[in-house]
């Protein structure tokens, strides 16, 4: 089975999004530039009026405005650039209140970025110039290239062994770009990216480049956080886990980064199974951050997960109709593993994941894996042109054939896709909220070893 969870966890492999650093303080940057107008689109050569402007949400119905510039009438502009962390951040460009374009920017300290572009194909035309930003030009490319490999690696064309060594490849490649572009956001990422793609792989190697990389930048993206915590969990225990979360708060004293690891510190408790200690540090995590209003919402719905959804619960018996005709209790499941899978077939990110589900149901309806999809919002329609180019290999439940407001309670859905993976007894080994399913080879894995006994 070692091979089969090696070549799993290649099936599974994702590189990491971006995410803040270390910086804690306000920060600023040169934002300058020239924006322009396609000729026969306004022969006037007049070009003030574009608006460039870049928003951050601070609450659930606040913004705080980063960047703000206007151009004259040559289409130049230029300002100042404000924000906490460096970042990469979206860049609005606006005229006469029609929306051009967004462009990705990375704002970091000190640093001086020169735009160009022309209307109305701002994402064809823009060029985005400074030293951050070229150094993650340089990473995209890398990311580009190994996309590519890894849709090899996903359709099983290579071998195990070949696989990892090809993983292990690019992983090396990624970490270049971090020894070669030192103190950037983009060296960051690469670093980041090389870490995560090392596990399972060389964990060794995974962890000597995490110490070194926290030395230099202090803090850890939650993906790499989560591959850190998984690792330390299963070779060292959750103590070991915990503590590795207790390091990465003693180098930070920015709040949203102390939100953050305290939240993973009670969802490490939560899918651990340590319920009691959970709810302890919950109720200070409450007390604690009382009056941030989205922190609350987070607290109020992990709440209700850890009464009735924590692994070990008995995941609830609902009753399905299938686009067959054949009604589905959830209780029949029982006897054998099975991931329920609550989605929208028009979600982009389902849609990413799709070849992953499709690679564990070819690797896990050996050890009698079924899955169960539940659509919402969804019409024939959708699902048929979702199906039109894909299999449908295992159980989907009919459009509209359930009421969709009561499972969302139910469940305490709040993103699409959540999954869940449920044991052969019935009880709940792990719920995956949208890009935690990478994280899936951990409870995977609880299914095999129950198989074998």
């Amino acid at each position: 089975m070692k091979a089969q969870s090696l070549f799993l966890f290649l099936l599974l492999l994702t590189v990491v999004s971006c995410s803040g650093d270390d910086e804690t303080d306000e920060h600023s940057a040169i934002i300058e530039g020239q924006i322009t107008v396609d000729p026969a689109l306004d022969e006037t050569r007049d070009y003030s009026g574009i608006e460039l402007i870049s928003t951050i949400r601070s609450s659930v119905n606040e913004s705080d405005t980063l960047f703000h510039a206007i151009t004259d009438s040559t289409g130049s502009f230029s300002g100042i650039a404000s924000f906490s962390e460096r970042n990469i951040y979206p860049l609005l460009i606006t005229r006469n209140n029609n929306t051009f374009g967004i462009v990705n920017v990375v704002f970091a300290e000190n640093d001086t970025i020169r735009i160009t572009g022309q209307l109305p194909n701002i994402n064809e035309t823009v060029d985005v110039s400074s030293r951050e930003n070229e150094v993650i030009e340089v990473f995209q490319r890398i990311e580009r290239n190994f996309s590519r490999v890894a849709r090899f690696i996903n359709a099983g064309i290579m071998s195990p062994d070949s696989a990892a060594l090809e993983v292990n490849k690019w992983s090396d490649i990624y970490w270049d770009i971090y020894e070669k572009y030192p103190d950037t956001y983009g060296a960051k990422l690469a670093g980041e990216t090389s870490i995560s793609m090392l596990s399972g792989l060389n964990d060794s190697l995974m962890v000597n480049r995490s110490e070194e990389l926290l030395q230099n930048y202090h803090t850890l993206m939650p993906v790499t956080r989560e591959t850190l915590l998984e690792y330390y969990a299963e070779t060292s225990g959750l103590e070991r886990a915990l503590a590795f979360i207790e390091d990465l708060k003693s180098r930070t004293d920015q709040e949203d980064d102390l939100i953050d690891l305290e939240m993973e510190r009670i969802e490490l408790l939560y899918d651990s199974s340590q319920t009691v200690q959970a709810n302890q540090v919950l109720d200070q995590f409450k007390e604690t951050y009382a009056e941030h209003e989205m922190v609350m919402q987070w607290a109020e719905d992990i709440s209700y997960d850890l009464e009735f959804l924590a692994p070990g619960s008995p995941f609830p018996n609902l009753n399905f109709q299938l686009v067959n005709g054949d009604s589905l209790r959830i209780q029949e499941l029982q006897g054998n593993p099975f991931l329920i899978e609550i989605t929208r077939f028009e979600n982009p990110l389902y849609q990413q994941q799709f070849n992953r589900t499709v690679a564990i149901h070819q690797i896990y309806k050996n050890f009698g894996l079924d899955i169960v999809t539940v659509p919402l919002a969804t019409t024939d329609v959708t699902m048929n042109a979702f199906f039109e180019e894909r299999q449908r290999l295992w159980k989907v439940v009919q459009p509209n054939s359930f009421n969709a407001d009561q499972l969302i309670e139910r469940l305490n859905l709040n993103r699409v896709p959540t999954r869940f993976l449920v044991n052969s007894d019935g009880t709940i080994i792990r719920r995956y909220v949208a890009e935690e399913y990478d994280d899936i080879v951990r409870g995977l894995q609880q299914i095999t070893t129950q198989t074998e006994e």
